[in-house]
Formats: C-alpha cells, structure tokens, sequence
C-alpha cells in the first residue's frame, strides 16, 4: 500500500472482524438448520478458550449475524475473491467470498446434505450485501485446486490470470469448471455437490451460469 502511494492511513482504512463485536446483532440470516456455537460468534455463552460441550444444546443457534463492516460501513463492494477450491462449499469464489467470512456461525453452511447450496445464494441475495457489489476481480494469479481455501502449496498452480466481471456467478462458473479440470489431471474427486450453490444462484436470478451464455474476453495483450 506504501509503494501505491497510500501512506499514513490517508485514502484507506483497513479493517478486520473482531470476534462477537464484529457482528450486527439487527442483520441476521436465518435457516432452518442449527449450528454449534464457537467462542467469537455473537450468541455464544461462555469465556474464550472454553471447548462446548457435546450437549451443550445453549450454544447452538440457527441464526447468523452479517459482520457491521458490509451490514452498516460501507455502500460500495468491490469484491476479491482468490481461485481457490473449498473444502466446506466446493469453490471459494465470489458468492463464498462475500457470504461465509462475513458472518458468524458459518459451519453449519457447510455441513453436508446442503453443502451451503441454497444458503449461500440467498445470503448474498441480501440488500446488505448483493446489492452493494460493483465489481467483482478474481485472483487467479496463483490458484489451488485443492485443500483450500486454506494455503496449500502442494496443490497451487500458477496461472497468471485475473477475472473481472459484475456477474459473480459467471466467474465462480468458470472457476469451478477450471478446478475441476485440474482435479482429474491430479486424479483428486470431482467437486461435484459441495459447488451445487454457483447453479442455484444463477436459477435465483443472481447471475448466469450457463458457459453457452458467458463470453470470455482476453485483455492481457
């Protein structure tokens, strides 16, 4: 940021989610689903560092609390999300990359029969969030395909490439299919399920995911 000329703090304010006051108690997302409660999500009962207990039926919730950073700070979104595969939800684009680290008792989003294939769509379709975004610019410089999105060298690639584009569900269509192909040259299991969401979005209006309907543009010369 120095070398951009961006010093001292002036033209730019970097933030982070503190845990349970980071979160909006008024901006909530419901599903009719309960998950486990973790110290550093809002509703969690107990001090820092205490594991829950199995039958700890007070910490579980089936309530999600959007961050105050995209709930209430800002009116702008200029979305960046890394090519990156995801364990829980099967591609960490740009509809993960807005929804699950911007709220809290997230796990349950990525827990299986669902995988978050109808929860993502719709906590994205949220006015807090959707509606803000104005661009979104994939990293794909240097993408993984596996293990992510957790750093995992043994499965990074270098592919030297940039996605931009207002339809999030195009670009996350076209990771998806890129992962994919790079999964079976490594003969590693199809994504499959855990990616249902980036179709599910496009049904509920969010973008396009069929690649007949994308075009694919090559500025890089």
């Amino acid at each position: 940021m120095k070398e951009a000329g961006y010093t001292g703090g002036e033209g730019y304010q970097l933030k982070s989610i503190p845990p349970r006051d980071g979160y909006d108690p008024k901006a909530i997302v419901s599903a009719p689903f309960l998950g486990n409660l973790i110290w550093g999500d809002f509703e969690y009962v107990g001090e820092k560092g205490q594991v829950p207990l199995l039958s700890d039926t007070e910490n579980t919730s089936s309530v999600s609390h959007l961050s105050k950073i995209v709930a209430n700070e800002v009116t702008k979104i200029i979305n960046l999300p890394v090519l990156s595969d995801s364990v829980r939800n099967g591609v960490a684009g740009c509809l993960y990359n807005l929804t699950i680290p911007n709220i809290d008792n997230w796990r349950r989003f990525g827990a299986p029969p669902d995988f978050g294939a109808s929860s993502i769509p719709e906590i994205y379709s949220d006015p807090h969030i959707g509606r803000k975004v104005v661009l979104n610019l994939m990293d794909g410089l240097l993408a993984e395909y596996a293990g992510g999105p957790q750093s995992q060298p043994n499965y990074a690639f270098h592919f030297a490439t940039l996605y931009a584009s207002k339809d999030p569900v195009a670009i996350d269509a076209i990771a998806l299919r890129q992962l994919e192909e790079w999964r079976k040259r490594r003969k590693l299991p199809p994504i499959g399920r855990t990616g249902a969401h980036i179709d599910i979005a496009a049904q509920l209006g969010l973008g396009n995911s069929n690649p007949a309907k994308i075009e694919i543009r090559d500025v890089g010369r």
